[in-house]
């Protein structure tokens, strides 16, 4: 990325065990950030499940420092078990794991846009976690708004991640192996929004795209 005076994050842990001890002690911690079967009170984290959450950079605030910062390859690890071991967990419902997952992929981006990463090791990290992040919204079909899931927040994370993705692709001066597909992804998932809204006939087709979530299903496969 831009701005080579930015550091490189050294967390080496999916969560830095700092913000794990504090929510810890604040009671902020997923379930599924829990050890199994722990009945301590309040719940221990679990460094193998904590996964740092998002938080909203304030104004006048102080970077956070590398140690605070997960590097591209502990940020790509982290999308992995994310898409891995929660995005199909059977431990939750198909609403909160989406919340989560969406939670914990919006603080990986920021976590990258914080450090001077490269564009491709970048784009890496961004293309995983949009596929892992429309996975998991499209699991949750129509029974979304009765969830915990914020459908709207959802749509706005998506396209957040889109919007991550390709000004990542216009910054790099080399080539992404995968950029066709997203690019041909955004526009599928975009037509799809759209003919949610207007009669099929103001697309110019009879026939409704094809589901962007198997394309998306495609590269999450391949995480």
């Amino acid at each position: 990325m831009l701005g080579c005076e930015l550091p490189v994050g050294t967390c080496p842990d999916m969560c830095p065990a700092a913000e794990r001890a504090q929510r810890e002690r604040e009671r902020r911690l997923h379930r599924l950030e829990v050890v199994p079967g722990c009945r301590q009170d309040p719940p221990r984290a679990d460094p193998q499940r904590a996964v740092k959450e998002y938080s909203r950079p304030a104004a006048g605030k102080p970077r956070p420092p590398p140690s605070q910062l997960r590097p591209p390859s502990v940020l790509l690890a982290t999308v992995r078990y994310l898409a891995g071991e929660v995005a199909e967990s059977a431990d939750a419902a198909r609403a909160e794991v989406a919340s989560f997952v969406a939670d914990r992929l919006r603080a990986v981006r920021l976590d990258l846009a914080l450090q001077g990463a490269g564009d491709a090791e970048a784009a890496v990290v961004l293309e995983a976690a949009l596929a892992t992040l429309l996975a998991v919204v499209a699991r949750l079909g129509p029974d979304a708004a009765r969830g915990p899931a914020d459908p709207v927040l959802l749509q706005a994370q998506v396209q957040e991640g889109f919007g991550s993705l390709r000004r990542c692709y216009a910054r790099g001066a080399g080539s992404h192996p995968r950029q066709p597909a997203f690019q041909g992804l955004f526009l599928l998932y975009n037509l799809e929004m759209g003919s949610r809204m207007l009669p099929l006939e103001f697309l110019g087709s009879s026939d409704p795209p094809a589901p962007p979530s198997q394309v998306a299903g495609c590269h999450h496969a391949q995480l």
